[in-house]
């Protein structure tokens, strides 16, 4: 008896999550992948060969640099969006912000230790996009997180726009990549 509880307990835990949340999720991928076309666009020929990219998000980012006609770009950088959703963005999205800083991108971990390429972009998508349960998600994987602070700089995030959202986007990803750095679990 006590399964079908934690059975039925965990459907009506899934069944939580509304059509206009999983849109805004995506919306917020989808603007995230915007941003990073953009970026990589705007990256020089060398710097983009530094990040050493997968084939195909080169090669059309390289097309979209060709073209001189702005509709033709705007949907060259479309198709950098589709390009970049087949790779792992996530990983992309940190190395071009350590170049964008002028900073070196971290080394992989080699023993496998540690957070992956790209996790704490992953998370702060997740934490713009889901809301409460995208917090939820990351306080069970890191529980010694001050939740306050967290919901702090994802409201900042919400009302902020232009330079400014950009800011605090940075500064949400900081603290991010510092708590999963330290591997406060």
């Amino acid at each position: 008896m006590r399964r079908r509880d934690t059975d039925s307990a965990q459907e009506s835990a899934e069944d939580l999550t509304s059509r206009s949340d999983v849109k805004r999720a995506n919306r917020v991928v989808e603007e995230t992948l915007a941003r990073l076309s953009l970026a990589l666009f705007e990256l020089s020929p060398r710097r983009l060969a530094a990040l050493e990219l997968p084939e195909a998000v080169y090669e059309t980012v390289m097309d979209a640099r060709a073209m001189k006609n702005a509709r033709a770009r705007a949907r060259q950088l479309g198709l950098v969006r589709v390009a970049l959703r087949g790779a792992d963005w996530a990983a992309i999205q940190e190395k071009v912000r350590y170049v964008a800083e002028g900073r070196e991108p971290p080394a992989p971990a080699a023993n496998g230790e540690g957070p992956s390429a790209g996790a704490g972009a992953l998370w702060v998508a997740r934490l713009l996009g889901e809301g409460f349960a995208g917090m939820d998600a990351f306080l069970v994987d890191y529980p010694r997180t001050d939740r306050a602070r967290l919901v702090d700089l994802v409201k900042r995030i919400d009302r902020s726009t232009g330079d400014q959202r950009a800011k605090a986007e940075r500064k949400l990803a900081d603290v991010v990549q510092n708590i999963l750095a330290s591997g406060r679990r």
